[in-house]
């Protein structure tokens, strides 16, 4: 057998073992790359229902309609809710009380539920992502 030969020999059997752990770190990257795209797209959706807080103050009715419409993301759930308080950084009341210098704002959360492709050892391959935000409407 020829040096030549030999060395063919050995580079197929370094091939057959690197190719297989190359391509499983580029779907591991795929994979959590998913994860974070995800997560920049409901946070997205969340600022989206933010500006519809601070542009409809009143109300957190609509809140997850818009972001239904603009996000279009498929099992995207929003809960949206007002709460007040009497100082900026002070405890929360109802807002029927009456208080001087009362502020209202609205809380929007979004969340999606988000399954890996692959189940990665020591990961959870089911996560639910979620992103909540705050602004003061009044």
């Amino acid at each position: 057998m020829h040096a030549s030969q030999r060395r063919a020999g050995t580079v197929l059997v370094e091939f057959a073992l690197v190719v297989p752990l190359f391509l499983l770190i580029c779907l591991a990257g795929i994979d959590f790359a998913r994860v974070f795209a995800t997560a920049m797209a409901i946070n997205g959706a969340n600022r989206v229902g933010l500006q519809y807080a601070a542009q409809n103050p009143g109300t957190t009715n609509g809140i997850a309609g818009a972001v239904a419409a603009d996000a279009a993301i498929a099992g995207l759930k929003v809960v949206a809710a007002q709460y007040c308080a009497c100082s900026a950084g002070g405890a929360q009341v109802p807002c029927t009380n009456s208080c001087s210098g009362k502020m209202t704002y609205t809380q929007v959360t979004t969340t999606l539920p988000f399954n890996t492709v692959v189940a990665w050892p020591g990961i959870p391959d089911r996560l639910t992502l979620s992103v909540s935000g705050v602004i003061r409407v009044q």
